[in-house]
C-alpha cells in the first residue's frame, strides 16, 4: 500500500510532466507552418501565427473569442457552417472540404479546411487547419482545359515514355486508327507501319528525337482494319527538370483527304496542261489555215488593183482588200487574246525612243484619216523620253487605239501626243496620248470598253463594226509591260486615251532592239520599177528560192517579186534540197508548214549544214503568227520572219534588208 508521501510525490511529478507537455504542445502549435485554430462551437480558443499570416494579419495578433466565420467569405459562410456542423455531429475523427477564405484586405481565396473534432471533459472542441489552394485550383482548371483541348483535338495525340511505350492516346487516335487506348497502352509505338519503310528509317527518326530534336514528316501507316492511310507526324521530346528526356509527344493528322485532293488537283492540272497544249495547237493551226488563204486573197487583190484601169473595178477590188484586212484584224485580236490568257505570251523588254517609234508605227495614218476628211497630227512634246517595254507590243497597242480614234471620229480629227510625266515615287513615265474629237464615252461605260467582246453599241443595231477585242487586248498587253491605259472622255465631246509605260532618259536614237523591218531611207517611196533598175545596176538580179507547198501562194510570191529578183520555186522538201544542191541562191523564202513530210524548219536545218549556205539569209513566211512562233523560229536558224498575209512592199523590204546585210 502506497504511503501518503508517495502519492504526493507522484502528483507533483504528474503536475510537472503536464506542464512540460503543455509547453511542448504550444511550441509545436505555434511553430507549425500550417494555419491552425481550435474552436469551441464557432469561437476561436487558440490559433497559431501561421493562421494569422494566411489571412493577412500580423503574426502576434490575438483572435481569441473571434468567430471563425469572420475569416470566411460571406458567399460561402452558409456552406462552411453546414459542412462543419455535419462533421461535428457525425463525430467524424477527421474530414476535409473546400471553401473560400477572406483575407484582411477583403480578398477572397480558395482554402482547403481539415477538420478534427474531439470531446474533452464533456465539451466538444474542433481543431481546424487551413491551406491556401488558390494556385492548386488554378493549375487544376488549367490542366482540365488542356485535357479537354487534347481529348477533343482534331489531331491524334500520343504520349509515350522515354522508351517509346504508349501512356496516353486521345479520342481522335481511336477514331482514325480504330485502336482503343486499352489496346495500345503499354505497347511500343510503331511510327512507320508500312512494309515499304525499313527499320533503319524508323531508327533514324528515333535517334534524331532522342538527341533533343523535333521531327516532322509525312508517312504511310496502317489502321486496325488493315487499310493504309497517309498521315503527317510531329514528334517532340519532353524534358524533365534535369534536362533529361522523360516523354515524347507525338501529334498526327490524317492526310487521306488532303492526298485525294492533291491527286485530283494533279489530274486536273494534267488535264489543264493537255487542254492548253491542244488550245495552243488549235490556235497555231487556225492561224495558219486562215492566214494562208488570206495571203492569196489580199495578195492577188492588190496585184489585180494595180493592173485595173476601170474605176468601178478598182473600187470593187478596194472593197475586197478592206474586207480582208478587217478579217485579218479580227483574227489577230482573237489570237492575241487567247495567247495572253494561255500564259504563253513572250515579251522582251528594252528601252526605245518613244517619239521615233511612235512616228514610225503611225506612218500612213494621215492617209487613213484623210479618207474620212479628218485631220491627223503627231505632236512631240518630249522627244528625249524613252519607254521601257516590248516594241512589238507597243506597236499593237498604239495601232489599236489609233485605229479606234479614227473609226469613232466623224468630224474634226485625231492628234497623237508624245510626252512624259512622273509617278507617285518620282520615276519617269513615257506617255502617248491619242486625242480625238469623236463620239466620246460616258463615265459609266469607260470600264466596259476594256472587257472582251464589249462595245458601246452592241447587237444587231450596233453603229460600228469590229469584234470588241481591240481595247481588251491592248489593256492586257500593257499590263504585261507593267504599264497602263487611262481614258478621259465625255459623251459627244471626244476622248483622250493615255498609253503609259515605265520611262527612262537616253539618247534619242539609242535602242537595244532593232525592229524586224524598218524603212530603208535609200528605198523610201521608190517604186518597184526603180528598185529593179537599182538591182540591174548591181550587175544581175539576186536569185531567190521560194519554198511553198500552196501553189496559189507560190505563184503570188513570184508575181510580187517579178522584175525585181530572179525567183525559183519548190513545193516540197525533196524539190527544195535538189534545187539548192544544183543551183546557187542569195536568199531562201521558206513556208513552215509544207503539208506531208518534213517541215520548213527541217529544211532550214539542212540548209545550214550545206556547203556554201551556212550564212545565207533564211526568211520564214508562215501562217503561224503567234509571238511564241517568232521567237522559236529565230532560235531554229531563221534570220527574218514575215507572217501571212503580207503585202508586196513588206516582202520586198525584208528581202532588201536581208540581202543588204549578207552581201
Amino acid at each position: 500500500m502506497r504511503s501518503p508521501e508517495d502519492i504526493l510525490i507522484n502528483k507533483l511529478e504528474l503536475t510537472q510532466e503536464s506542464t512540460e507537455l503543455l509547453r511542448l504542445f504550444k511550441m509545436a502549435f505555434n511553430s507549425s507552418p500550417e494555419a491552425s485554430a481550435i474552436i469551441d462551437n464557432s469561437k476561436i480558443l487558440l490559433c497559431n501565427p501561421a493562421f494569422n499570416l494566411l489571412f493577412g494579419y500580423k503574426a502576434n495578433e490575438n483572435f481569441t473569442k473571434r468567430d471563425i466565420n469572420d475569416f470566411i467569405s460571406s458567399s460561402h459562410k452558409k456552406d462552411f457552417n453546414r459542412k462543419l456542423g455535419t462533421i461535428i455531429l457525425e463525430n467524424t475523427i477527421s474530414h476535409n472540404f473546400e471553401s473560400k477564405g477572406l483575407k484582411h484586405n477583403s480578398k477572397e481565396f480558395d482554402v482547403q479546411v481539415i477538420v478534427h473534432s474531439e470531446k474533452i471533459a464533456g465539451n466538444t472542441f474542433t481543431f481546424l487547419s487551413f491551406r491556401d489552394i488558390t494556385d492548386k485550383k488554378s493549375l487544376q482548371q488549367h490542366i482540365q482545359k488542356l485535357s479537354y483541348v487534347i481529348e477533343n483535338s482534331s489531331s491524334m495525340v500520343i504520349l509515350t515514355n522515354a522508351d517509346g511505350w504508349i501512356e496516353y492516346t486521345n479520342t481522335k487516335f481511336t477514331e482514325t486508327t480504330g485502336y482503343y487506348f486499352e489496346e495500345v497502352f503499354g505497347k511500343k509505338i510503331v511510327l512507320l507501319g508500312h512494309e515499304e519503310v525499313s527499320d533503319i528509317q524508323e531508327n533514324e527518326i528515333w535517334n534524331l528525337v532522342r538527341h533533343g530534336n523535333n521531327w516532322r514528316g509525312e508517312i504511310k501507316n496502317k489502321k486496325k482494319s488493315g487499310d493504309e492511310y497517309w498521315e503527317s507526324v510531329f514528334i517532340s521530346p519532353i524534358m524533365d527538370e534535369n534536362g533529361s528526356i522523360s516523354h515524347f509527344l507525338i501529334l498526327k493528322d490524317d492526310l487521306t483527304f488532303k492526298k485525294e485532293i492533291e491527286l485530283e488537283l494533279k489530274r486536273a492540272l494534267d488535264c489543264a496542261e493537255e487542254a492548253n497544249k491542244l488550245k495552243f495547237n488549235l490556235l497555231s493551226n487556225m492561224s495558219h489555215e486562215l492566214r494562208t488563204p488570206l495571203t492569196g486573197i489580199i495578195g492577188f487583190s492588190s496585184l489585180l488593183r494595180d493592173e485595173l484601169m476601170d474605176t468601178d473595178h478598182v473600187q470593187i477590188t478596194d472593197k475586197i482588200l478592206k474586207s480582208s484586212k478587217r478579217l485579218l484584224v479580227t483574227l489577230n485580236s482573237v489570237l492575241n487574246l487567247a495567247e495572253i490568257e494561255s500564259g504563253n505570251y513572250p515579251i522582251s523588254l528594252t528601252e526605245f525612243n518613244l517619239s521615233t517609234y511612235t512616228k514610225y508605227f503611225l506612218t500612213n495614218y494621215d492617209k487613213n484619216a484623210t479618207e474620212k476628211n479628218l485631220t491627223f497630227d503627231i505632236e512631240i512634246i518630249d522627244d528625249e523620253i524613252c519607254a521601257v517595254g516590248d516594241e512589238n507590243l507597243f506597236k499593237q497597242i498604239l495601232m489599236h487605239i489609233t485605229d479606234n480614234a479614227i473609226k469613232f471620229t466623224n468630224i474634226g480629227g485625231v492628234k497623237v501626243q508624245v510626252t512624259s510625266q512622273e509617278d507617285d515615287q518620282g520615276n519617269p513615265q513615257a506617255v502617248v496620248r491619242v486625242i480625238d474629237s469623236g463620239i466620246g464615252i460616258c463615265e459609266d461605260d469607260q470600264t466596259k470598253i476594256f472587257r472582251e467582246f464589249r462595245q458601246l453599241s452592241e447587237g444587231i443595231r450596233r453603229n460600228f463594226e469590229g469584234s470588241g477585242l481591240g481595247l481588251s487586248v491592248a489593256k492586257k498587253m500593257i499590263k504585261l509591260m507593267k504599264g497602263d491605259i487611262h481614258v478621259t472622255s465625255n459623251l459627244n465631246q471626244g476622248s483622250v486615251f493615255s498609253i503609259i509605260l515605265p520611262g527612262a532618259r537616253k539618247n534619242m536614237y539609242n535602242s537595244d532592239l532593232t525592229i524586224t523591218i524598218k524603212p530603208d531611207p535609200d528605198l523610201k517611196n521608190i517604186t518597184p520599177v526603180i528598185k529593179n533598175r537599182i538591182a540591174e545596176e548591181r550587175g544581175v538580179l539576186h536569185s531567190i528560192l521560194s519554198i511553198e507547198d500552196n501553189l496559189l501562194n507560190s505563184e503570188l510570191v513570184n508575181l510580187f517579186l517579178r522584175n525585181i529578183f530572179t525567183v525559183d520555186s519548190a513545193n516540197n522538201y525533196d524539190q527544195a534540197l535538189h534545187k539548192l544542191r544544183t543551183s546557187k541562191y542569195d536568199a531562201v523564202l521558206i513556208d513552215i508548214n509544207l503539208g506531208k513530210g518534213p517541215s520548213g524548219i527541217d529544211i532550214a536545218k539542212e540548209i545550214r549544214n550545206m556547203a556554201g549556205y551556212e550564212l545565207i539569209p533564211l526568211i520564214a513566211l508562215t501562217g503561224y503568227a503567234l509571238l511564241k512562233d517568232e521567237k522559236y523560229l529565230f532560235s531554229e536558224g531563221f534570220n527574218y520572219y514575215l507572217h501571212k498575209p503580207f503585202d508586196r512592199e513588206d516582202l520586198i523590204k525584208v528581202l532588201n534588208k536581208a540581202l543588204k546585210k549578207h552581201h
